[in-house]
């Protein structure tokens, strides 16, 4: 990777420069990776897609003399002054969606390593001490891939969230009441200077590689400066239209669509907001629907075959449908699927024992319809790690949040409650801890060694997280012996970035991989109903057995509440137990495959 030098200029350079700067590299230099690190006097950034009005106090910037431009790649509104660094990233990868995670990832290692505690959040944050110190932004060229990013070093936090005026709900999204309560600055951290922060940012990214532009380059860069620059560029993204739909979806952004119809057909029509572009909107999406009527029906007729994901990151034709006509339909549940979860007499001494030994289990938190036939028949799964997760998956009834520290005192809970349910089988599970070093895994080994210790004839089940995919820490866990360890894969491929939080297909993949390698008994399971197809079922099964994973448990999704995912299909007990005989067929030693079966359902029949 080479550093970009710019010769000096008469004046300083403001915004549009740097943006008009990348532009170019990324169209003239293609035979490396390129960076650099910039600073602006005050200004109001744009994303390539937002409404003036609704993200920037003009006012405020007028009076305190802050600029306001816009660029061209997506995300949200970002203010930045001289205590703000900016870098820009060319990357020779194509795949932009890829480059950005790498990216992301090298920025965070690169303020890890000047000690100071560091995490990636959500689409597009970097976080310090739970406060976002980084956020970043992308666009594609033919065969490039542009990516900034603003870090808060110094920052003036008053002028920020002044000139600033983000939507409600982006900042309940993030569980704060202001922009000032939700961000912070890098140089509280360390004792460098910024220029001695930029310095080192430099050496870190590029060593002594350098790309110096030339006069000629910079005749070329001045015009593309211009068109950034102008009034049209920067406030021209306000349309006419008619009606307007907006909605904000976790792993996607803000977006706002607004439509221009006459005689109830679409004329025009443009999203605003804060997303990602990952391809081109006008063409691959947009153009297909001028003329079509504004129907759910029209619509969706009209973008069959669109992969929505590549046109904008992590989007998908359900919610773009959704975006624009609200909620499909609701789905009524067959009876197949109406449960009795009257209490028995076993059912609520097994409520009882957990209750007094201070456990959480997955079969409360996650509203399991299994939870009173398992709990008469003294069984149930243990929930460690606390009762608050860090992820917010969108099938899932697990509180999210800001956890609590681990209680020290919870692997002995774990082994008296196993013990005075006098179970010979026990299934232990866990919140996702990513606010820890190690993810939990120091936790998950106390608290199997305790259970081991206390109950040295039961067998144990474990039903672990990712631990972002870390092997050592997985490799940490198995070293304890389970019988059996599982790790759900959830859903298909297309589905995983719409209903998995954090989690990545391929990474769960690893992790099956993974307990296979390390001689246990490796277990997963996947719901069915959330829009997945029968082609998709069968590649997610192949995908499984590719990983030495030889047992798969299957269910029917079933939405928790209101705000969780709708179900897109009911599946009929005849189909689960025509999954079941494929899944054999294909090579799985066991399948329990049902309506209702979750994945440590009857856990202990199938050994």
């Amino acid at each position: 990777m080479k550093y970009i030098i710019i010769p000096e200029r008469k004046t300083t350079p403001q915004l549009p420069f740097y943006f008009a700067v990348e532009e170019y590299v990324a169209r003239t230099y293609t035979d490396d990776d390129y960076f650099m690190a910039w600073r602006v006097e005050p200004t109001v950034m744009l994303g390539r897609n937002q409404l003036t009005e609704n993200e920037v106090n003009i006012d405020y910037c007028k009076r305190n003399g802050i600029h306001i431009f816009r660029r061209k790649s997506g995300g949200g509104c970002i203010y930045a002054d001289k205590g703000c660094m900016q870098f820009s990233y060319i990357s020779f990868a194509e795949n932009v969606n890829h480059a950005f995670v790498e990216y992301m990832q090298g920025i965070a290692d690169m303020i890890k390593s000047l000690g100071i505690n560091t995490e990636l959040s959500g689409r597009n944050d970097i976080l310090v001490e739970g406060k976002k110190v980084a956020g970043s932004a992308f666009y594609r060229l033919k065969g490039r891939s542009v990516l900034h990013n603003s870090l808060l070093f110094s920052t003036e936090l008053e002028h920020l969230a002044q000139a600033l005026t983000p939507a409600k709900e982006k900042l309940q999204s993030k569980g704060v009441a202001s922009v000032s309560q939700r961000v912070g600055n890098v140089g509280n951290h360390t004792d460098l200077s910024i220029e001695a922060f930029m310095d080192y940012v430099r050496k870190y990214m590029c060593g002594d590689e350098v790309l110096e532009l030339t006069a000629d380059d910079m005749k070329h860069i001045e015009e593309i400066e211009k068109e950034l620059a102008s009034d049209d560029f920067t406030y021209g993204k306000n349309p006419k239209y008619t009606e307007v739909r907006k909605k904000r979806f976790a792993d996607v952004g803000t977006i706002q669509a607004h439509i221009e119809l006459k005689n109830q057909k679409i004329v025009n029509i443009n999203l605003m907001g804060d997303y990602f572009l990952s391809g081109d909107l006008d063409r691959e999406l947009l153009d297909l629907l001028h003329g079509v009527d504004f129907t759910r029906e029209a619509v969706a007729a009209a973008i069959e075959g669109v992969e929505m994901g590549n046109v904008i990151r992590n989007f998908t034709t359900e919610r773009f449908l959704r975006l624009l006509f609200g909620r499909p339909p609701h789905v009524m549940k067959p009876d197949w699927l109406k449960i009795n979860l009257t209490s028995k007499k076993s059912s609520g001494e097994t409520a009882g024992i957990l209750a007094r030994h201070h456990m959480n289990t997955i079969c409360t938190s996650g509203l399991c319809p299994n939870r009173t036939e398992c709990w008469a028949a003294r069984t149930a799964t243990l929930m460690i790690g606390g009762e608050i997760c860090t992820r917010k998956c969108r099938f899932c009834n697990t509180l999210s949040g800001r956890p609590n520290a681990l209680n020290p005192h919870e692997p002995q809970h774990v082994a008296e409650s196993i013990k005075a349910l006098n179970l010979r089988y026990a299934v232990i599970t866990s919140v996702d801890r990513d606010d820890l070093p190690d993810y939990g895994a120091d936790h998950w080994v106390k608290t199997v060694e305790a259970v081991q210790q206390l109950n040295p004839d039961t067998k144990i089940e474990l039903l672990i997280p990712d631990f972002m995919g870390k092997k050592e820490l997985i490799q940490k866990v198995l070293e304890t012996k389970p019988h059996v360890c599982g790790h759900n894969m959830e859903t298909v491929r297309r589905l995983t970035p719409s209903v998995r939080s954090v989690a990545q297909y391929d990474r769960s993949l690893e992790v099956l991989a993974e307990i296979a390698r390390n001689g246990v008994q490796a277990k997963t399971g996947f719901m069915l109903g959330l829009g997945e197809t029968h082609e998709e079922i069968l590649e997610t099964m192949d995908d499984i057995l590719a990983t030495g994973c030889k047992r798969l448990t299957l269910g029917q999704y079933l939405q928790p509440t209101s705000k969780h995912l709708p179900v897109a299909a009911y599946i009929s007990p005849k189909q689960f137990e025509e999954y079941k005989k494929i899944g054999l067929a294909k090579g799985f030693k066991h399948v329990v495959s049902g309506p209702l079966v979750r994945s440590s359902y009857h856990a202990a029949e199938t050994m």
